[in-house]
């Protein structure tokens, strides 16, 4: 058996993502893919690999978040279980001291689509340094950058 570090799930062995929270047991590449445009221009993904992966890299942290988004996954300083959601502590990362709230902010997955909501955090969100509004959905690109509170995280498709 091979235990989450993230929520503590009994998986069996050779599984790549916890069967309950979606988290990454093993070390995975994180290759994601640079897109051109007509004239040659980067454009950035705004769709998931086939498998539905996400790579949060928090603050100055060396070692991503890899997580399987299957509905969504919340943003906060705690970890709650109970239910099929997603909860991403981000204590370990300074998250108190930068102003994340508990239920911070929710990432919602729509087929291929990723969407940032925030939870009407008491010191907001920002998506590349534009406020979101409480309750209001934004789509997100590979390579977004996130503020919750003052903790930054970037966000990246896995291809």
């Amino acid at each position: 058996m091979q235990i989450c570090p993230h929520c503590g799930w009994e998986n069996f062995e050779g599984i790549i993502y916890c069967d309950r929270c979606g988290v990454a047991l093993v070390n995975l590449p994180l290759a994601t893919r640079v897109l051109t445009g007509g004239q040659g221009e980067q454009v950035r993904a705004d769709v998931l690999g086939p498998d539905g992966v996400i790579i949060l890299q928090v603050g100055q942290e060396e070692t991503p978040i890899m997580v399987q988004i299957r509905q969504d996954l919340i943003l906060g300083r705690v970890t709650q279980t109970g239910d099929l959601t997603t909860y991403i502590n981000l204590t370990p990362f300074g998250a108190d001291e930068a102003g994340v709230s508990r239920r911070h902010a929710r990432l919602l997955r729509d087929g291929n689509a990723v969407y940032l909501m925030d939870l009407n955090s008491t010191n907001g969100t920002r998506v590349n340094g534009e406020a979101l509004a409480a309750g209001v959905e934004k789509r997100l690109r590979d390579g977004d950058e996130l503020l919750l509170g003052r903790l930054k995280v970037y966000i990246y498709f896995k291809q």
